[in-house]
């Protein structure tokens, strides 16, 4: 399938705007600003959604079935301990899940030139879970996603699971682990610096 250059185009604008939109208000993730610009600043491609990392604390029976799920807590930036035992002490319906998850990006490329050029940066910048997942008329899209993760059940109902005792050491792994993610974020952006101009 070729890629409709027009309705690429005029979709990279409104993208380019709403993107501009999230930061003037706030809502944009802060670590993403520089690096989004970087992809946009490409001929030939621009992000769609962005995610620069984060820990989340989530109600449900098994973490990868949404349905039934609440998120208690969410953050972009290292949690503390206060803040973990703080969500232990609250009630939960089903399972407490800590979640720590690695930055992703969804990209869409007007070309496949491009998108093996951003997949390949990508790779070496980390992200090696990162390739093509559809192919549209507006555009190609890419995941890029690095295998950064950590899944970790904290209770169940009213019974906790992991030792309190050693709850510090638990949170500094976690946040170790978010904070190599955002590592391969900024060697991401290196990268895109190094290769701006290239097609």
């Amino acid at each position: 399938m070729i890629v409709d250059k027009s309705l690429w185009s005029r979709k990279k604008e409104l993208m380019l705007r709403r993107l501009l939109e999230d930061q003037d208000i706030g809502y944009l993730d802060e670590e993403l600003y520089d690096i989004l610009l970087e992809f946009f600043r490409r001929e030939n491609t621009f992000t769609i959604s962005s995610c620069s990392g984060r820990v989340v604390f989530i109600d449900t029976q098994i973490p990868w079935v949404r349905k039934g799920s609440t998120i208690i807590f969410k953050k972009h930036k290292p949690i503390t301990v206060e803040e973990c035992l703080d969500i232990i002490s609250k009630p939960v319906l089903h399972n407490l899940w800590m979640i720590v998850t690695g930055p992703i990006i969804h990209v869409s490329t007007a070309s496949l030139r491009e998108a093996h050029l951003i997949t390949s940066i990508a790779r070496t910048a980390g992200f090696k879970h990162s390739g093509i997942i559809s192919i549209r008329r507006d555009g190609i899209i890419i995941e890029l996603k690095s295998g950064v993760s950590v899944t970790q059940i904290i209770k169940s109902g009213d019974t906790i699971l992991v030792n309190l005792d050693r709850i510090n050491e638990l949170i500094q792994i976690c946040n170790k682990v978010l904070l190599k993610g955002k590592e391969r974020l900024y060697r991401l952006r290196e990268l895109l610096i190094k290769y701006r101009g290239v097609t």
